[in-house]
């Protein structure tokens, strides 16, 4: 093959290319490591290390949330909440607690008011965790079922029946009927709403990481993982709860 002088001059040579000419060498060089780079740093991300060029990041699909909407989670939270209130209510022995007025007054309906609220938001509680499917709403579901497995009798003996799924119903006549000292023992104390009431601290706190988590993956769609650390946020105003 014939080489020309020219070019054999430009291989040997180099000084005597133009400035021009060994600027447009360097801005290749750079702009083809920096597309590189890039590439390598999104395939990385995106889980993908053989990925070598732009198409297949194009075309593969961004990690996107699986989680359940914020206002499931909310849902979620206000009943858990609702819960550890009505239990800390009902289990209160100090002085004055609803049991010492009901019998100053001769009326339980105080106490009937707070168990029939503990055991609507109970249940529902239930449900957002059934719903909710993870392994640890499935754990916190497991161990609920547990505890009022326990109680059934306790708990029948006040028109408060347990259901195969775990739920609760009220039988209100016979619950207005019990005298305070059955409910004192029933839903008083260490019993099993007092119970209840502090694993609802632990669902309410998990629900309210969740919130946070689905605020953050807003801004940060590839790693979740460290969105589960921070807590305190207000929660600001919320409505369309299920009551």
């Amino acid at each position: 093959m014939r080489v020309t002088r020219n070019y054999r001059s430009g291989m040997f040579n180099p000084r005597k290319r133009t400035s021009n000419q060994r600027n447009s060498l360097l801005q290749s060089a750079l702009s083809r490591n920096s597309s590189s780079s890039r590439t390598s740093r999104l395939a990385a991300l995106l889980g993908n290390k053989k990925a070598s060029g732009t198409s297949n990041i194009s075309n593969r699909n961004f990690v996107t949330s699986t989680a359940k909407p914020q206002k499931f989670y909310y849902d979620m939270q206000y009943h858990a909440k609702q819960v550890g209130e009505y239990g800390e209510a009902l289990k209160d022995s100090q002085k004055n607690s609803p049991y010492d007025k009901a019998r100053e007054s001769g009326s339980t309906e105080q106490i009937v008011s707070d168990i029939e609220g503990f055991v609507k938001q109970y249940n529902n509680m239930l449900s957002d965790l059934r719903e909710s499917g993870t392994r640890t709403d499935t754990s916190f579901l497991t161990q609920l079922n547990s505890m009022s497995r326990v109680a059934e009798r306790e708990l029948a003996s006040t028109g408060v029946t347990r259901k195969a799924d775990g739920t609760l119903v009220v039988d209100q006549e016979k619950l207005s009927a019990a005298d305070v000292d059955t409910l004192e023992k029933v839903w008083g104390g260490s019993g099993f709403p007092a119970r209840a009431a502090a694993r609802a601290g632990s669902i309410e706190a998990s629900a309210e990481q969740n919130i946070e988590a689905e605020q953050s993956s807003i801004y940060s769609p590839f790693d979740r993982t460290n969105l589960y650390g921070s807590s305190g946020r207000s929660l600001g105003n919320y409505f369309n709860y299920r009551r």
